[in-house]
Formats: C-alpha cells, sequence, structure tokens
C-alpha cells in the first residue's frame, strides 16, 4: 500500500478508536503525504479541537436512581442481589419493587395432547400465584431493612421479557438481578437470560455476583469517551460518592483497530504509538474535567489492547467489587462498550457489573 494510502487510512482508524466519528477526513486526501507522523499529529489535533466542543455540551448533572425494581426467583443469589439493592436504595432513597414471573400455563400445548382441559391449567396457574405469594413473603423478611419501604409483583409470561416491559411501563431507573438463579424454568438470571436483561430492559441493568457480600470499596468505569459512556460514569461518580468506594476510570485504545502490523514497518512507528498514547491521555484528562468533579477522586488509566479483556484484568487487578459500562456505545453495533463486549465482560468477569442505559428525556 502507497505510504499516502496508508496515512489516510490510520488517520481515519486512529480517529475512530479514540471515540471521535472522523467526518472531515478530505483535508487530508488532499494533502501530499510524505511524513506519516504529519498525518497522524493533525489528525489527533484536528479530533481533540471537535472532541472540546463536544464535551463542553455535554450534560453533568449528577445521576438520580428514584425506582429500583428486583427480579427474585428466590434463591440464595437473588438474597444477594436484594440486598445490594436494599444499599443502593437506602443510600438514594428509592422506592423499591420486587417481581417474581411464574410461567404462562396457558401457552402450553394443547389440552388434549397432556388429556387436561384449560380450566385445569387455569387452576394449577392460580395455584403456582399462591404459593409464589407465599414464597415473596417468607423471601422479603429478614432481608429489607425496616427504614425501606418494599413492594411486590406477580408477573407471568418470559422472565427476562415480562421484567423489562415492567420496568418500561413503570419508567424504573435500575432493575437489579443475581448471576445465578435455581435450575431448570427458574434458572432466570445464569448465562443468556442475564444478558437478555441488558439487551432488552429500557433502563439500566446491575448483574450481582454472590461475592458482592458489602457495599462497593472499588469501582472500575470503562470510557470511550462516547455520550454513552459518560453516562456510565456519572453513574459510577454517584455511586463512589454514595459508598465511599475507590473509583478507577479506564480508556482502552482497542488494536484490533488499529494496523499495527503496517505501522511496525515503516520509520518513526514508535513515535506514532507515542503520539496516540499522548493524545488519548489529553482526551482522557480532558474528559474527566469536563465531568465537573474533583479529579483527585479519580485514578485514571490507560491501556493498549481488548476493551473487555484488558478490562476484566484491571478489574481482577484491582480487586474491583463493581464494572460499570454504557451499554450504548460509538459506533453502533461495533462499539466498545454494546453488544459483544458488554457480554463478554459479564461472561469472563464473575463479579457483578453495571450495564448503563441512557436517562430517559
Amino acid at each position: 500500500m502507497p505510504l499516502n494510502s496508508l496515512c489516510i487510512a490510520f488517520h481515519r482508524k486512529s480517529d475512530a478508536f479514540l471515540g471521535t466519528p472522523l467526518k472531515d477526513t478530505t483535508c487530508v486526501a488532499q494533502e501530499e503525504a510524505t511524513d506519516a507522523n504529519w498525518h497522524i499529529k493533525c489528525g489527533c489535533m484536528c479530533a481533540f479541537n471537535r472532541s472540546l466542543l463536544r464535551n463542553a455540551n455535554m450534560n453533568s448533572t449528577p445521576r438520580t436512581i428514584a425506582k429500583i425494581l428486583v427480579a427474585t426467583d428466590f434463591s440464595k443469589h437473588s438474597k444477594v442481589a436484594l440486598a445490594r439493592a436494599a444499599d443502593i436504595a437506602l443510600a438514594f432513597h428509592s422506592q423499591v419493587t420486587v417481581v417474581h414471573c411464574l410461567p404462562d400455563l396457558t401457552y402450553v400445548p394443547s389440552a388434549s395432547e397432556f388429556g387436561l382441559p384449560l380450566n385445569d391449567y387455569m387452576v394449577m396457574q392460580e395455584e403456582f400465584r399462591q404459593q409464589a405469594t407465599e414464597a415473596m413473603k417468607n423471601f422479603l423478611e429478614g432481608t429489607i431493612p425496616q427504614e425501606l419501604s418494599v413492594s411486590s409483583k406477580m408477573l407471568i409470561g418470559d422472565p427476562h421479557f415480562e421484567v423489562s416491559q415492567f420496568a418500561e411501563k413503570e419508567k424504573t431507573d435500575l432493575v437489579v438481578a443475581g448471576r445465578s438463579g435455581h435450575s431448570g424454568w427458574d434458572q432466570f438470571f445464569l448465562g443468556s437470560t442475564s444478558r437478555g436483561l441488558v439487551h432488552l430492559c429500557p433502563t439500566s441493568v446491575l448483574s450481582v455476583s454472590d461475592d458482592w457480600t458489602q457495599k462497593p470499596k472499588t469501582i472500575l468505569v470503562g470510557t470511550d469517551f462516547s455520550k454513552g459512556s459518560r453516562d456510565a460514569v456519572l453513574e459510577g461518580i454517584a455511586l463512589s460518592e454514595k459508598f465511599g468506594a475507590e473509583l478507577h476510570l479506564m480508556h482502552v485504545i482497542d488494536t484490533t483497530d488499529t494496523p499495527t502490523p503496517s505501522i511496525a514497518r515503516l520509520s518513526g512507528h514508535a513515535s506514532m504509538r507515542e503520539s496516540i498514547n499522548d493524545y488519548a491521555q489529553s482526551r482522557l484528562e480532558e474528559f474527566v474535567r469536563s465531568l465537573e468533579c474533583p479529579q483527585a477522586r479519580i485514578k485514571l488509566h490507560l491501556n493498549w489492547g481488548t476493551p473487555w479483556r484488558d478490562m476484566c484484568q484491571m478489574a481482577t487487578s484491582l480487586i474491583a467489587n463493581l464494572i460499570v459500562v454504557g451499554n450504548v456505545g460509538r459506533r453502533g453495533f461495533q462499539g466498545l462498550l454494546l453488544g459483544n463486549t458488554a457480554d463478554r465482560i459479564l461472561s469472563h468477569f464473575k463479579s457483578s457489573v453495571l450495564a448503563v442505559k441512557p436517562p430517559r428525556p
């Protein structure tokens, strides 16, 4: 590939993986490139100036959590999730609703196949509801602090779909669920269902692991400088302030987005990497300044690598109780924090994960 073409392509990539969609690349194409470093530095400065304007217009209003929805299958895992939801509710003065989802027996195969009339299924449905109501009463006893008022609700149907619909209807700010559940049909929140809640819920979802037995001491938040990740950072700041937790902010320069083998063959590739690193560090620091939060409270981390893997490794190294990520990234389905990356963090990080959705208008 000619040096000119490679520089233009890398200019596009470098700006993209640092979080700013590059729209005005024609100026680069019009130049006769003789120095690859010049292109990188020029592109970084243009993108940096645009990022300052964009960040200046971003709202830094602190996040509030007025309504919390806790999904339960009455397992010990749900008990842990309820306890953590209670901690958050007390800190934010939130209303708490606990929901349990029953199977819809009206959608079983035809009555003739089992030799039972539809009325019998309806009777069974009512029996399940009564049993679940008693189980809910026992589940809440001894778990909810006396100063916290909690309501409960029975839903019928597919768990993560019904929970998501109820959360939207009630304008819930946060859905809390355990990372694991019972075996069989009641295994609500293990594997794909936990990730299903993250994808389907219109609001933020906190997946609580069994080892989160006390208020968080260390929180790790990921950012790609997008609006979605900014919402996650604000949520992380709010939680760290309420619980007095140590807050770490991490940006990963995604090496899958950079033509590193091609760059390594160019003269001056070391200075290119240094320029990119310096630019990313500048953007990270400017991002923190735009949050209007005491910078001394936030510890910054800048890595080269794969976002989900590096975040999991960093969280393990820090012994973090919680990873906070935005659920909407900067480039659609290839975004840093959307889909595959969020799924992989949920799959590979064994502690708790908070997937933050944008606040309602």
